[in-house]
């Protein structure tokens, strides 16, 4: 596959890299990382195995998919299946339909990448801990992503998504566009299963280089974690970490509970990513035209705090969009700005509610985006605008360069001028994928709609 190839290209790269540090990462990293201590661990192979388990959550380059460009504005079934693998086992046809490919918590489809590295002989065991670590990813997401993934719903048919290749949050765990399902306070009894699950594993490895570990009992362990599990935002998560031993509770930053204090803006180091060096774009097949046009926009938008005047000069003008008929798949101005400042402000889980709100936004909803943004320092700000962005490549047949996004032609219905979708994830809302989806209209590209999903 071409990515494979891009991705050993960019070996050199990431070796001078940090490390990375669908349960979010104060279970991926911090509380795998606990109970492998719990298990026996050394604090270094403990921080082994939870970095390669939060790496899968886009912590890594092979890792990331993106549903809005696999299933909505493409198709691609490998990427589908990696997604299956990694966060939603299931023993059904991938491609297939939603309940076709259930996911059933420590199913035997969750286990098998965990009961296949246990099989290792305890000579290579203390190389393969980061796969370890990976391997337990798809195990523990079999508990909050249980059930039959939803279908994203983009502005109604605004883009039209493949029902049988999308993985989403099913409905009953909050559904495609909620990040309920992964967090840890809204599901006490499958997070305690989980890890559970999590340490019976831990405490099977194979021994490391003939070294000999004590586990703890799990009726030991047992009463510490509700406080971790009840703990509703990054301050509290935190503040268990530290409590139990872990010093260095940074990761949590990457979660998208509500801050509840200062200072968890700064803690995405983690992930083991290569830096994008410029938001022009080289994608291949797509005319300059519009790769200049969502660079500017991009930039503009991760730049500035005047987002009325970026929704002005990129987006269609309402006495246009009045004569061409087509104004309940078009933004107003106002309501472009208002997604432009949603997704720019710190706190995403203050703002979830609203960021994944169906659109048209309500009067009362952009006022209280408008009320948001007025708190201090209530928006991210990077030193330029490629630090904003995770580095992304297509799955084609030659090898991609890095790019700030992927645009792609949009699958919609009714639509007789050009329509395209830039895709990107902000580094400050690593748990999501935003489209922005623009039309050429007399040969001037607008921005008409910003659409984005949970994805991870």
């Amino acid at each position: 596959m071409a990515r494979v190839g891009t991705i050993t290209a960019l070996v050199v790269v990431l070796s001078g890299c940090p490390p990375a540090a669908a349960f979010e990462s104060d279970t991926h990293f911090g509380l795998t990382q606990w109970l492998a201590l719990q298990a026996g661990f050394t604090a270094a192979q403990a921080e082994a195995i939870a970095l390669g388990d939060d790496r899968v959550d886009s912590g890594d380059m092979q890792y990331i998919d993106l549903a809005l460009v696999y299933a909505c504005v493409g198709s691609d079934d490998d990427a589908a299946r990696h997604v299956s693998v990694h966060h939603y086992p299931t023993d059904g046809p991938v491609p297939g339909a939603p309940a076709s490919r259930n996911v059933i918590p420590g199913s035997a489809a969750a286990y098998g990448p965990a009961n296949k590295i246990l099989k290792t002989p305890p000579r290579l065991a203390g190389a393969l801990l980061q796969s370890f670590g990976e391997a337990l990813h798809s195990l523990q997401d079999s508990w909050s992503h249980q059930g039959v993934a939803d279908v994203p719903n983009l502005a109604g048919d605004l883009i039209v998504c493949d029902a049988t290749r999308a993985w989403g949050h099913p409905k009953s765990r909050g559904g495609w566009n909620s990040h309920t399902a992964d967090h840890t306070k809204d599901w006490p009894a499958d997070t305690l299963a989980m890890a559970k699950a999590t340490f019976d594993v831990l405490t099977q490895y194979p021994k490391i280089a003939g070294g000999d570990r004590s586990p703890k009992r799990w009726d030991q362990i047992r009463p510490a974690l509700d406080g971790f599990i009840g703990a509703a935002t990054k301050k509290d998560k935190a503040d268990w970490f530290v409590a139990h031993g872990i010093g260095d509770a940074s990761f949590v930053a990457d979660t998208t509970l509500k801050d509840g204090g200062p200072g968890f803006d700064r803690a995405r180091s983690r992930r083991r990513l290569p830096q994008l060096t410029t938001m022009e774009s080289r994608q291949a097949g797509v005319d300059a035209d519009a790769l200049e046009f969502f660079s500017r926009f991009f930039s503009q938008w991760i730049s500035t705090a005047d987002f009325d005047a970026v929704a002005r000069a990129f987006g269609a003008p309402l006495t246009e969009r009045a004569t061409r008929g087509d104004s309940r798949t078009r933004m107003s101005s106002q309501e472009l700005a208002a997604w432009l400042r949603l997704w720019r402000l710190r706190d995403h889980g203050t703002t979830t509610d609203l960021a994944h709100a169906a659109s048209p936004l309500s009067a009362r909803q952009i006022a209280a985006v408008h009320t948001l943004g007025k708190a201090p320092d209530a928006y991210v700000r990077y030193d330029a605008p490629a630090d904003a962005l995770f580095p992304l490549v297509t799955n084609e047949k030659d090898a991609s360069p890095l790019l700030p996004f992927i645009v792609n032609e949009a699958k919609s219905s009714g639509v007789t001028g050009r329509r395209l979708v830039a895709t990107a994830k902000f580094r400050h809302a690593p748990y999501d994928a935003v489209g922005v989806v623009a039309e050429q209209i007399d040969g001037r590209w607008e921005v008409i709609s910003i659409v984005s999903a949970v994805d991870h």
